[in-house]
């Protein structure tokens, strides 16, 4: 039952001396909890209320001191009314585990109703770094309980949306249904181990929140609408060691939809949804440090205690795709060298493909489907894919642990940045590069796949898939191709330059020759992408100037004049423009605009190319013979630029052949002319903004944040651990059933706004205090330092060296590039070696061997796409067979 709303009369509350002197801010939607059971007058019943409506109040925004405190004559709404009761408490193994009964109402309805892992919800406070976790005889339900785990699933969050965690949540929960429920028709019950009655106990699902202050508040109403969250359950402090992390435990039954529709047997919802236990561990984090050090937590912290076979990575955000998660986990079945496999990644594209009206999306469509019909097929097949897709990729675990004797192993290079971020050593800031600090997540499928004295693998999946959404705006497109560029190009040299860790790997020669081949095809494929500013311009400018001296075309000198000017006056603003600058605002649309004039430059291009053959073949129109296809060729190679238009043909001819045999055309009738007049923009915009940004590189890590300016969960600090205040049974209901209310009437809470150190001066205070008397938050006692040791440098210190160094690095790359792009297009357009590099067709030496090169390679993509084709068809009906 919801409580009443606060008297008109006005309230002014009084605190204890033990809450005044222990006084904390805490985060909008946290509430004070008792304090020997009363909070205010002692005539009124206890009354428990957030303070984000103090902070909130228009009067008290500006209030520097605050002698008395009272709320106006309004009716405002409460929270619900909890009541915390002590409760005695034992250790486990030293640690803080508690265990929560859930509410009846969610029991009494679902099908599992006995047993500890369904009547109870698990708490576990980790005081300790992710690493230390199973030193510190931690332990989880599933080894309490001798399970063994197949598939361990990672869902990071961070700061998404309720509707897109839930979008990924319930397709996971879709995928296991599928996998374990015995009513289900998947070909997984083909396999022994999943026609297993209660084969859901070999499925964990780890949800990793990025930071209790920055996780949206709906996220953990929807986890308590499951049973997998509890308000007032959590605590901050154990043995006056502060919790790192908070650990829910909990077998669901029930599930929400992107819609935030609840899924299952309830009370309240009856429907035909049904869906067996799932094992879920939710790890909310209390510091935000981003990406990377949740996959920490999940890979040294959780996996160590589940001891999984497979390790599936996702985000929130991504929809797993019906029956994905069974194709992921069978590629590693069926092959036991297979130690990383990927799914493709789709887009959503809306209902009717209406999204593709916006140009940004519709090239990134394309994008996408090139990358999944040639480029991972063609990898895959040599055993190495350079990229592999964060929204659907796994593992298996036991590759990734390092070597019992040297220590060292896939992992520990992945999470060097993140060591490097909680170091306090100066030293370290120098040694970024040798662990790849650029593109940690890059490197990791190399590192496995040349792993010594092993045959790892990896392998591309077509039949497993996951749709997320894109960019659609300039802005964020931008930042999210910069972070991807630059990821792919620091990954790409990490494995050239350790090309001769393939033969240390205990893979046959073939092979060991198979993927040198490829990381040199890789290495000239980075190389030209280095130099695509400089042979674009070359392309642009060869072209162009062929058309100015075009009969019947009077405005090619003056086009090709005016358009040379603007684009290398554009090329400038851009450099200009990315270095240090956001997209936003004036610079927004500077890069607008030179996204536009790009392709207006592409259609130049295209319109040179088919004007000048349609005048070269018009010459031969009178006496021709066009049946014969020597005249063809002729008439083809009259043009001094007939390669070019060889290259174009043969590169979009692939990509149209490709996709008729992977029964995928569409893409290219929605989104090829989308994706041609943005093509420039790729090469000339967003590779100049990657590179004046390379300095940026918290692409998966975060500063730590301050301990002394994080509110606490609870006001109820263990310090013994032997008498803990908890929430009584009708708490726990109430907390439960407005979840639901929350969830039903689709309500977003206002997002917590962040408490800075400030806020201790924004406190209730009683009659005749005053806000330059408040106690500082409690902060950890530093030690004396003995005489005669060094002072190390302080972490504002250490952060600025750091800054520094990328940003020299920066420096030097960007020269490199601009010198290099620069010194290429001097150097080939320069009148003096245009004897020496024009052949007697009149077309340029250079720009010839250039587009050779792009076409053998495209075509080497191609017959590699259909080896894996092949293979896949192969497969299909040696399993339609069995």
């Amino acid at each position: 039952m919801r409580p009443r709303a606060y008297p008109t009369s006005a309230l002014s509350p009084v605190m204890s001396p033990t809450l005044a002197s222990t006084a904390t801010p805490f985060a909008p939607g946290e509430f004070y909890p008792p304090m020997n059971n009363t909070i205010g007058p002692s005539h009124t019943p206890p009354q428990y209320f957030p303070l984000s409506q103090w902070l909130q109040a228009p009067w008290l925004r500006m209030a520097s001191q605050l002698p008395s405190i009272s709320f106006p004559a309004m009716s405002m709404p409460v929270p619900i009314h909890y009541v915390f009761k002590p409760k005695k408490v034992q250790l486990t193994d030293g640690n803080l585990v508690l265990d929560t009964p859930v509410p009846t109402s969610y029991l009494s309805a679902v099908d599992h109703q006995s047993g500890k892992e369904f009547e109870t919800m698990r708490y576990m406070a980790v005081t300790c770094d992710a690493d230390m976790v199973p030193e510190g005889r931690y332990k989880l339900r599933t080894h309490s309980l001798n399970r063994s785990i197949e598939i361990a699933i990672c869902l990071t969050v961070n700061e998404e949306s309720p509707q897109a965690f839930c979008l990924t949540l319930h397709s996971l929960i879709k995928n296991i249904t599928q996998m374990c429920a015995p009513e289900s028709k998947s070909k997984s019950h083909k396999n022994p181990i999943w026609s297993e009655k209660d084969s859901w106990k070999k499925v964990v699902i780890c949800i990793v929140a990025d930071g209790r202050r920055n996780l949206n508040p709906v996220i953990l109403k929807v986890l308590a609408s499951m049973g997998c969250w509890q308000e007032g359950v959590a605590k901050n402090q154990v043995n006056g060691n502060a919790v790192q992390a908070h650990i829910f435990e909990y077998s669901t039954q029930v599930s929400v939809d992107s819609k935030l529709k609840l899924k299952g047997r309830t009370l309240k919802n009856s429907n035909k949804h049904h869906f067996p236990p799932i094992q879920i561990v939710f790890c909310l984090k209390e510091r935000h440090t981003k990406k990377l050090n949740s996959h920490r937590w999940f890979f040294n912290a959780l996996c160590p205690l589940l001891q999984p076979k497979i390790t599936l990575l996702t985000t929130a955000g991504a929809k797993i795709g019906s029956g994905s998660l069974f194709h992921i986990w069978n590629a590693f079945d069926r092959n036991p060298n297979t130690a990383g496999a990927c799914g493709e990644i789709r887009v959503a594209k809306g209902l009717l493909w209406w999204k593709v009206l916006n140009p940004i999306i519709a090239a990134q469509i394309f994008e996408y489907k090139v990358s999944s019909v040639l480029e991972k097929p063609f990898e895959s097949i040599f055993g190495y894919i350079s990229v592999m897709p964060g929204a659907l990729v796994a593992y298996r675990y036991e590759t990734l642990l390092p070597e019992p004797i040297s220590g060292k192993g896939p992992l520990t290079t992945y999470f060097e940045p993140d060591y490097l971020v909680f170091s306090d050593d100066h030293r370290d800031v120098g040694e970024v590069l040798e662990y790849s600090y650029f593109a940690e997540d890059q490197i990791l499928p190399f590192l496995v796949a040349t792993r010594p004295r092993a045959q790892n693998t990896m392998q591309y999946v077509r039949s497993a898939w996951a749709e997320t959404e894109l960019p659609a705006g300039i802005g964020s497109f931008l930042g999210m191709k910069r972070k991807w560029q630059n990821r792919r190009f620091f990954g790409l040299i990490y494995a050239v330059s350790h090309v001769t860790a393939i033969w240390r790997s205990g893979h046959n020669i073939a092979r060991k020759l198979w993927m040198t081949l490829e990381i040199i095809y890789l290495g000239c494929d980075t190389i030209f992408w280095f130099l695509a500013l400089g042979n674009y311009y070359l392309v642009f400018y060869y072209m162009a100037k062929t058309l100015a001296v075009a009969p019947h075309f009077s405005l090619g000198g003056t086009g090709f004049m005016l358009m040379r000017y603007v684009y290398i006056c554009l090329i400038v603003v851009v450099v200009m423009i990315s270095m240090g600058n956001r997209p936003r605002g004036q610079s927004l649309y500077l890069f607008i605009l030179s996204f536009v004039f790009f392709a207006c430059i592409q259609a130049y291009i295209l319109f040179a190319a088919g004007y000048l053959t349609f005048l070269h073949a018009n010459e031969f129109l009178p006496y021709a013979k066009w049946e014969s296809f020597s005249t063809v060729v002729a008439v083809f190679k009259a043009a001094g630029y007939h390669v070019l238009i060889l290259a174009l043909v043969c590169c979009y001819a692939v990509y149209l052949i490709s996709a008729i045999l992977y029964g995928e055309p569409w893409h290219m009738i929605a989104c090829f002319v989308q994706f041609l007049l943005l093509m420039p923009g790729y090469v000339s915009v967003l590779g100049v903004y990657a590179f004046c940004n390379m300095h940026e590189v918290n692409w998966g890590i975060k500063e730590p944040e301050d301990h002394e300016k994080d509110p606490l969960i609870s006001r109820d600090a263990i310090y013994h651990a032997s008498t803990v205040l908890m929430p009584d049974e009708r708490s726990v209901a109430a907390s439960y059933q407005d979840a639901l209310d929350d969830l039903d009437r689709k309500k977003r809470p206002k997002a917590s706004i962040p408490v800075s150190s400030s806020s201790t001066s924004i406190l209730p205070l009683h009659s005749g205090s005053s806000s330059s008397l408040l106690p500082k938050p409690a902060t950890l006692s530093e030690k004396p330092k003995p005489k005669g040791t060094a002072t190390r440098p302080r972490r504002d210190d250490i952060k600025t060296m750091q800054s520094d160094y990328y940003t020299t690095f920066r420096t030097r790359i960007l020269l490199l590039w601009i010198v290099a792009n620069g010194t290429l297009v001097i150097t080939i357009s320069a009148d003096q070696l245009a004897p020496y590099l024009t052949l007697d067709d009149g077309s340029n030496l250079y720009v010839t061997i250039v587009v050779w090169i792009i076409t053998v390679g495209a075509t080497g993509r191609f017959l590699g796409s259909l080896v894996y084709l092949l293979g896949w068809i192969w497969q299909f009906f040696r399993q339609l067979v069995s």
